[in-house]
């Protein structure tokens, strides 16, 4: 339930900051016609945003704010902090996920173990403890 709590603050942090950018754009003299092309330049604006959200929050923090503010931590499938690398591999799991229609996050759905893409693909998890400082070998 946390995690879906989590998701819901991101969703509504990424509608602000889209939102946002839109109402800038217009302040500075931008038109914003509902036109075929402008959806496409809309949603590749919000997939920007969005890859930049999650790819930063992950590189430099580990967790989304919406996981931060939910007490949730990503912890790699030993129990201990997940390396570099595992977070550049859940980066690109969340742009992966997100590019197929957001199906990565909906898979956890069907997932045995309620693993997102981004889950598989990085040898991670989402959960409330805080990683071990020193996990067993």
């Amino acid at each position: 339930m946390a995690r879906r709590v989590a998701g819901l603050i991101d969703a509504v942090v990424l509608a602000g900051v889209l939102g946002g950018f839109l109402l800038m754009f217009r302040s500075l003299g931008g038109q914003l016609e509902f036109l075929k092309i402008n959806f496409a330049i809309y949603g590749a604006i919000f997939f920007l945003i969005y890859f930049l959200y999650f790819g930063l929050f992950t590189l430099f923090s580990g967790a989304t704010l919406g996981m931060q503010l939910n007490g949730l931590s990503v912890v790699a499938m030993d129990g201990g902090f997940p390396e570099t690398r595992q977070l550049a591999w859940r980066s690109f799991g969340y742009f992966l996920s997100g590019a197929t229609l957001f199906l990565g996050f909906l898979w956890a759905l069907w997932d045995e173990d309620h693993l997102t893409w981004q889950d598989r693909i990085s040898h991670t998890y989402v959960t409330s403890a805080a990683p071990d400082e020193h996990p067993e070998p």
